[in-house]
């Protein structure tokens, strides 16, 4: 009977990560709009480096910006 618990739990194991990777997928889709919202804003924040604007911003979305603009320069994308 060992070895018949060798070939099935495989099986179980690929179940159990479809399953999880079915629930991630879901997950994300679901935070698509608000990880897009907070990816504009903060290119549009990093927009107002060296303005008056930039000087109002809170420390929180100064940092978010600059994450976006770091995060763009790693990616070799452009730059905000």
């Amino acid at each position: 009977m060992g070895s018949q618990d060798q070939h099935r739990r495989p099986d179980l194991m690929g179940a159990v990560r479809n399953d999880l990777a079915s629930k991630q997928a879901a997950a994300d889709a679901k935070a698509a709009p608000e990880r897009e919202q907070a990816e504009k804003q903060a290119k549009a924040d990093a927009a107002l480096y060296g303005t008056p604007a930039w000087d109002a911003l809170s420390a929180v979305r100064k940092h978010r910006a600059a994450q976006h603009v770091t995060r763009k320069g790693e990616k070799g994308g452009e730059a905000a």
